[in-house]
């Protein structure tokens, strides 16, 4: 599915996710697209790949369980050069 399907058409409902989707790729330096293709432009592609398991988590637990393991590999980084 491209983004031009999957944003289109701009339904008040669509439009906020449409804000937020941009804000995100905003954040990380990629178009929109980058978050429907398989190729994102390196370093920002570990960024997308880590936003997709998010939203392919089944539940909110699973997102947290995520969320959780990400603070403690970035908790144990600190300090450390990268």
């Amino acid at each position: 599915m491209s983004a031009s399907e999957t944003i289109q058409p701009n339904t008040p409902a669509r439009s906020g996710l449409n804000a937020r989707l941009a804000q995100i790729a905003a954040v990380a330096g990629v178009p929109i697209e980058a978050f429907f293709s398989e190729s994102a432009p390196a370093p920002q592609s570990g960024l997308v790949e880590l936003i997709r398991l998010w939203d392919s988590a089944a539940t909110e637990t699973m997102r947290a369980e995520i969320l959780a393991g990400t603070r403690a590999v970035v908790a144990g980084t600190n300090g450390r050069s990268r």
